[in-house]
């Protein structure tokens, strides 16, 4: 299932690591890659363009919660800075996101879906040794996909993977374009998997979740639906899944 046209052209010799006039690519060896999906945690929910920023190792994507995955994608630039305040010569290094693309495989090695999504985010050279890096937003599971998952799987304990192929493309201000080699990101996708039933919220009666109101200061994650548990008193007044364990009663 193709959902939306996969981007032609681009730099081909970027993805082998060398990037050449030709194409409007730009005109020296460097790096421009993604290191992968940051962790964003509760209250603030920033994702930080930091080296030492903490990883996700997978994803894991709940479709009785949500039905797209979204990542903060950590990308460096290893691109040098061309500004010479000196010489009144600006920086033309400056790299501006404009999207991804993303193929998706099933667990077996067979192309799911191939698509091109807007993606944002400003890169900056870094003159030093070390490489710059920025936070690129993209989704790597659309809803057409968690939503067609979402009607194979019967039980929580049932699970289906994708593997996301990504590239990162943008063009820098000077005028050159320029993507990422491409980097691989495995994404469970479950049923009710992420949805906790903590022993305070257990109603004796129903045998279920207790109203919404009867948490304390419950913290819900930064993507709901997506990587971390989620209380269900957070959302049992609308949602099946977070009233009963398995969606029904027992």
């Amino acid at each position: 299932m193709k959902q939306v046209s996969w981007r032609a052209g681009g730099c081909a010799a970027v993805l082998l690591g060398v990037m050449t006039v030709s194409g409007g690519c730009t005109d020296e060896e460097t790096g421009f890659f993604i290191m992968g999906n940051v962790v964003v945690e509760p209250p603030e929910c920033v994702a930080s363009p930091d080296e030492g920023s903490v990883l996700h190792s997978s994803g894991l994507l709940d479709v009785a919660l949500r039905p797209e995955y979204e990542a903060s994608l950590l990308v460096g630039t290893q691109l040098t800075p061309r500004g010479d305040k000196t010489n009144l010569r600006t920086e033309t290094m400056i790299t501006t996101i404009t999207g991804a693309e993303v193929r998706l495989y099933r667990d077996t090695g067979e192309l799911d879906t191939e698509f091109t999504v807007p993606a944002s985010g400003v890169l900056l050279p870094d003159g030093g040794a070390e490489p710059g890096f920025g936070i690129v937003t993209a989704t790597l599971i659309p809803a057409a996909t968690g939503i067609a998952l979402a009607e194979e799987l019967t039980s929580p304990n049932e699970v289906r993977s994708r593997v996301a192929q990504i590239v990162v493309f943008g063009k820098t201000i000077g005028g050159l374009d320029i993507e990422t080699a491409p980097h691989s990101y495995v994404i469970r996708v479950c049923e009710g998997c992420l949805v906790d039933f903590p022993a305070d919220a257990y109603d004796p009666t129903g045998g279920g979740c207790l109203p919404t109101d009867t948490g304390d200061n419950l913290v819900s994650p930064c993507r709901f639906g997506q990587d971390d548990p989620v209380d269900c008193r957070s959302c049992n007044s609308q949602n099946a899944f977070c009233q009963y364990p398995g969606g029904a009663p027992p």
